[in-house]
């Protein structure tokens, strides 16, 4: 029979009771481990919810918020409104303090017949005809408060300027 020979013995660790620990000198399963994936798990949660909850509402705001019912009778009355608050808006809009005060008054005079915008839209829906009405009057406005802006950047100066001509120039007995 042959001689067995004995195994090598293994290398012994460099420190003793190293030899369960991952590299750096962390155990892989201890307590600080267990406890950084505890707080990233409820990190990533909180997170996670917050996202969630924020989407949610914007889709209940975007798709699902009730329109303003219309105070008026039908469809025609509406759109008459919608044209007649355009109207106002537009003889409210000049001035000389500039672009921003011309504009909140223009919004200003839409109000109260632009809060029912929708309730119009869904009382004239299913005529083609009126659906058409109420584009044009909404490309009305969208022109008018653009006509408004543009109006009050380019003409609020030249306005500023012909008052004080008026005022200091002309005297106290100019028409105004």
């Amino acid at each position: 029979m042959p001689a067995q020979v004995p195994a090598p013995p293994a290398p012994a660790p460099a420190l003793p009771g190293t030899e369960a620990r991952a590299p750096r000198g962390r155990r892989p399963g201890g307590p600080r481990a267990r406890g950084r994936r505890i707080a990233l798990i409820a990190y990533y949660s909180l997170g996670a919810l917050i996202i969630i909850a924020c989407t949610l509402q914007l889709i209940q705001q975007v798709f699902f918020q009730p329109a303003a019912r219309s105070p008026y009778g039908s469809c025609q009355e509406g759109l008459l409104a919608l044209v007649r608050a355009v109207e106002r808006a537009r003889d409210a809009a000049p001035g000389t303090d500039g672009e921003d005060a011309a504009l909140a008054r223009f919004r200003g005079e839409l109000d109260p017949e632009w809060t029912y915008r929708d309730g119009v839209a869904a009382a004239c829906r299913g005529s083609a005809e009126d659906e058409r009405a109420l584009d044009a009057i909404e490309r009305l406005r969208y022109a008018e408060e653009h006509a408004a802006r543009r109006e009050a950047g380019d003409l609020a100066p030249l306005r500023r300027r012909v008052r004080a001509i008026v005022d200091g120039q002309l005297g106290p007995g100019s028409p105004r």
